[in-house]
Order: C-alpha cells, then structure tokens, then sequence
C-alpha cells in the first residue's frame, strides 16, 4: 500500500490544476478579500478570511480526489488493481489520504500570506486550530471526493466538481463573512459541512465551540465512508 501511496501522491500533485484549485486561487481570493474589506469599517477579520480560504484549499483538494478515480474507472486502470493484492479498503484509504495530503499546502501558505499581508498574529491554540485543525477535519471531504470518484461518470464529473465547490463555499459561508449577510444565510450554511470546518478552525478563542463541529465533521465522514465502501464493493461485483 505504501508504493501506491507515493504513486498516487507523485500523480496528484503532477496533474494540472491541481495546486492552482488548491494553493494560487486561496491564496490570491485571501488577497483580494482582504483589499476589499480593509477600508470598508466592515466588522470583516483577516483571521475571518484567511480561515475560510484555507478550508476552500481544502475542501477542493478533497473534491478532486473525484475526478482522478473517475479517470482510472473510464481507463481501466480500477479494474487493473483490484487484480493486485491490495484490498478495496486499501484502495479507498489511499485515496483519501491523498486528499487530504494535496490539501496541506492550503493551511500553510494561506496563513503565511496573512501574516505578511495584514499581520494576522494569533495564539498558539488559535493557530493550531486554524492549521491542524483545519487540516485534519477536511478529512470527510476527501471522502466526499471518493464517493462522487465512484458514483460520475466521465462526461459529467467536473461538472459536479466544481457545483459542489462553489455550492460548499458560497453557501458555507466561506466566500463571504456570515455576519455580513441576512441571518437566514446562517441557517443554510449550517446544512453545510463546509461551514463547521470552518467553525473547528476558529474555535482557538473558544475550544467548546469545536463540539458540534467534531461531532457534524465525523457524521460525515461516517455516512460518506460507508456509502463509499457499498459503492465499491458493488461496482467491483461486476466485474
């Protein structure tokens, strides 16, 4: 498992686009944002901002996890290894983890362009939050990103994509601060995943706030994973 790891991981960050969806367009929308909001007297933070672009690089990192597995299934290359000994589960493990390494780049740079544009300076507890934190809980999305991998077809999975991540970052209150927008848009970006990991990343100010986060987060994740494994294990039945 440990070799198809590094080859997927060398796959992944080699395809086009990928460090452009998942590091350049946060990074440049941080920038962008936070021009927008310096000279507005706006309640608007940078630390508001930087969070919500960090957990866009990531969610979309997760996203594309899809369009690669979509690839393999149209080529052949699924049907080739599960001929090899590694297991579904396996299989599906690596996928994830890929996901969720591509998205590391997001919780590091995006906060480092904080820092030099704006002097963003948080505690220690805030910054894991918003880093490790950040990253770790985007976990479900790379499992999100399996699950739509085993589910489109190739005529219409970038389709999906890119639905899903703008629909996760505008509804989840990532492109824009919540508290400048009507309180029912905080009702509807709490049907979101997208907006409780936003929510574990600035829990360092107040850590019982990271609760229901968790517990949502790993929701997810449990409801994505299952659905995953069935998926697989029926797809493979066919063959």
């Amino acid at each position: 498992m440990l070799g198809y790891l590094t080859l997927e991981l060398r796959r992944a960050l080699r395809a086009s686009g990928t460090l452009l969806f998942t590091l350049v367009f946060p990074a440049v929308f941080y920038a962008l944002e936070s021009l927008l909001f310096s000279d507005s007297g706006s309640a608007v933070e940078p630390r508001q901002i930087m969070i919500g672009m960090s957990v866009w690089g990531t969610v979309t990192a997760g996203l594309l996890v899809g369009t690669r597995i979509v690839d393999e299934r149209a080529t052949g290359w699924q049907r080739v290894l599960r001929l090899t000994p590694l297991s579904g589960r396996g299989y599906l493990t690596t996928k994830v983890i890929v996901g969720v390494f591509v998205g590391l780049p997001a919780v590091i740079v995006v906060p480092v362009v904080a820092v030099l544009l704006d002097g963003v300076a948080l505690t220690p507890r805030d910054w894991a939050f918003a880093t490790v934190g950040v990253w770790i809980g985007s976990i479900p999305f790379a499992v999100l990103g399996v699950t739509i991998g085993l589910f489109a077809q190739k005529e219409n999975v970038q389709t999906i994509v890119i639905v899903l991540m703008l629909a996760l970052a505008t509804l989840g209150g990532l492109f824009l601060p919540l508290n400048l927008l009507p309180e029912v848009w905080t009702s509807v970006a709490q049907l979101m995943p997208s907006y409780w990991l936003a929510e574990l990343g600035l829990a360092g100010t107040d850590p019982v706030r990271a609760v229901p986060a968790i517990i949502i987060l790993t929701a997810w994740f449990g409801v994505l994973a299952l659905i995953s494994l069935w998926r697989y294990r029926r797809v493979a039945e066919r063959i």
